[in-house]
């Protein structure tokens, strides 16, 4: 688990370099340019994208990127009216931490003084500032009123379960899948059913007594401590302890003193141990595209198999998800509807992607190419950095083939942006797993310093 948006640029580093993440060029602050008809989302006069007057669409990332290039160079050749002005943060090791600091500060400057960009990937960013702010606009609404957007030809339940209070801010070109990596034979040595579809973390402790009980007393799962556990369950279900929105938090819930109870009990009971180098029946995964589903599952082991998550109790059942390169408009911008469409066109058939680069695309056909690809080619090449050392593996199609479940069925958004809201639960429920302070008590603390935050 980490704690901090740093770390999670510094995982994505670690895990993507290959090929997603990537840094260099230059930075370039100019304001958005152009002036446009009046905005996308408006009930009246909307106006489309003119095919003649000059536009310029400013687009800021903090890293570089080739897809969004590729994109640049083909729409522009389509479009030679709109110039898409990229921008990115030329950054190394050395200087990353404060690049990062310095794109976030600035950019929440800048979008707070109506000078921001036109459009953001908001990947490293914090949504819960601008959205609290109106500062992005809804995309969804945009959506509904595009007459040429097939919604058909998308993960309908990803875009779906991004919104936030039923509004599209934060639009996500791809995806990652959330889960465990399952070890199905020492699993299936204990005679222990386990039903991953629809269980909860009450449902795990009982299996995973029952595992422990069985298979020697090897933990279920291995995580770095309670107060992290705690802290990945809350940004499992973000929404339903923080509403950004409407500025409101929910940590002195019901909810939440389960959540803190049912953690404890986990590693009290050795159901979830913190010795890292322990062998586990779960392990948690992340799965970055169909080629890295093959790869990294393989990498845990031979007979190693994606588990769902377990969902909070009372949670709807399904899959989780984290959004990758993540877009989101200026609610600001004078080019709105230019803005729009070239996010269309980044989500469309016309910017390919290869199933080993990272990210689930959200076009469903994107998709469906990459996986008959996989299986036509039918071996694939482990990572030469990892513990295969770039090992031909065998292409399984009816594997392939289960992962259209885990993808169809991934509902739960994981919020990795509200690094804040994660520290503050780091920090300060160490002192209830200590026993120093009740349940109750670090309850109320985490609502007070939550409430501050969300109304600064």
């Amino acid at each position: 688990m980490r704690t901090s948006r740093l770390s999670i640029i510094l995982t994505c580093l670690s895990m993507l370099a290959v090929t997603a993440c990537s840094s260099g060029g230059a930075k370039d602050s100019t304001p958005p340019g152009g002036e446009s008809p009046p905005s996308a989302e408006a009930p009246k006069g909307e106006v489309p994208p003119s095919s003649n007057e000059k536009k310029t669409i400013v687009f800021s990332t903090f890293w570089e990127d080739a897809r969004f290039e590729e994109a640049k160079r083909k729409y522009e050749a389509l479009h030679p009216n709109i110039t898409i002005r990229l921008t990115h943060v030329d950054t190394s090791n050395s200087t990353l931490e404060a690049d990062l600091e310095k794109y976030v500060s600035t950019t929440d400057t800048e979008m707070l003084a109506g000078k921001g960009p036109d459009l953001l990937q908001l990947d490293v960013l914090s949504p819960d500032n601008f959205v609290k702010r109106k500062l992005l606009a809804d995309m969804g609404e945009m959506m509904d009123r595009d007459s040429d957007f097939r919604k058909e030809d998308y993960f309908a339940n990803i875009l779906d379960n991004a919104r936030v209070g039923g509004k599209l801010y934060s639009l996500p070109l791809s995806f990652f899948l959330i889960g465990f990596a399952g070890d199905t034979d020492a699993i299936a040595k204990t005679g222990v059913p386990v039903d991953d579809k629809s269980w909860s973390w009450n449902d795990f402790i009982v299996d995973a007594k029952q595992l422990a009980a069985r298979g020697g007393h090897r933990p279920a799962l291995v995580y770095s401590g309670p107060e992290y556990l705690l802290a990945n369950l809350v940004t499992d279900n973000y929404d339903s302890f923080v509403d950004a929105e409407g500025r409101k938090a929910s940590f002195d819930s019901p909810a939440f003193l389960d959540a803190m109870k049912q953690v404890k009990t986990m590693f009290d009971e050795g159901v979830v141990s913190s010795q890292g180098r322990e062998p586990a029946y779960f392990y948690n995964i992340q799965i970055n595209s169909p080629w890295d589903y093959l790869v990294s599952l393989r990498e845990r082991g031979e007979h190693m198999k994606l588990y769902e998550k377990p969902h909070a109790e009372g949670g709807a059942a399904g899959g989780y998800f984290k959004t990758y390169r993540a877009v989101g408009i200026s609610a600001n911008s004078k080019v709105k509807p230019e803005a729009w469409d070239f996010v269309k066109f980044m989500m469309s058939e016309e910017v390919q992607t290869p199933p080993e680069t990272a990210g689930i695309p959200i076009n469903m056909k994107v998709y469906a190419q990459q996986i008959q690809k996989l299986k036509s080619e039918g071996i694939v090449k482990a990572y030469e950095e990892g513990p295969l050392h770039g090992q031909a593996i065998k292409v399984d199609p009816a594997m392939l083939d289960q992962l259209q479940d885990f993808v169809n069925g991934a509902v739960h958004k994981i919020e990795y942006q509200s690094d804040k809201v994660v520290k503050m639960i780091v920090k300060e429920s160490k002192a209830y797993f200590a026993g120093q302070k009740s349940a109750e008590e670090v309850a109320k603390l985490l609502q007070n310093k939550a409430m501050t935050y969300l109304n600064e």
